[in-house]
């Protein structure tokens, strides 16, 4: 049996071992950067409840009969990371559940959709996009996905990834928006 003091004794010699082990590669570390970097935050993702679906019918009527297409969005994922020169990269893509109607004569579909940064409730870049989506051997729906859309954000001291947000939705016309307006139930939330 070791008495108590010898074990203080061994313990502290071997806590300085290890620290004089340590030593250098603190030093290591120390050398190459002072701080530690982190992934840049992400602006929050809008779906604005109105642009979330999009529905296509050939001429007025809209029952199911004349449905040429049907798209809804199913999830955003996407990363950032520091760019160059005081910017942050966003990359994303958009998940889209898309049916073909009975009213469809051809076997593809294309479905506009937009992209919009929002800085202080202000718009300052909206961009449009066309997902092309086919459908092969007689398919009626596809769980599909945008190509990687980047974004670069300009940051500052005083301006962070942070305070902006992205809005995504289909890019309808006048009437499909007021379909959607008209005919689709938008969640409310209430005060508990």
């Amino acid at each position: 049996m070791i008495p108590a003091l010898a074990l203080s004794r061994l313990s502290r010699n071997a806590l300085k071992i290890c620290m004089l082990g340590a030593v250098p590669l603190l030093a290591a570390c120390s050398s190459e950067s002072d701080s530690i970097d982190f992934a840049p935050a992400c602006p929050v993702v809008e779906i604005p409840g109105e642009a979330a679906d999009y529905y296509q019918y050939s001429g007025n009527d809209h029952d199911v009969t004349h449905l040429v297409a049907r798209a809804s969005l199913t999830r955003v994922v996407g990363s950032c990371e520091a760019g160059q020169k005081r910017t942050v990269m966003t990359n994303m893509k958009i998940g889209l559940h898309v049916e073909r109607g009975p009213a469809s004569n051809v076997n593809f579909v294309n479905i506009p959709y937009f992209v919009a940064v929002v800085f202080n409730g202000e718009i300052k870049s909206k961009k449009e996009f066309v997902a092309h989506v086919s459908f092969d051997n007689g398919r009626m729906q596809d769980l599909t996905h945008t190509r990687n859309i980047p974004i670069t954000l300009p940051v500052s001291r005083h301006i962070h990834s942070d305070q902006y947000h992205i809005e995504i939705g289909f890019q309808l016309t006048k009437a499909q928006l007021d379909f959607n307006r008209a005919h689709l139930v938008m969640p409310t939330f209430h005060k508990m």
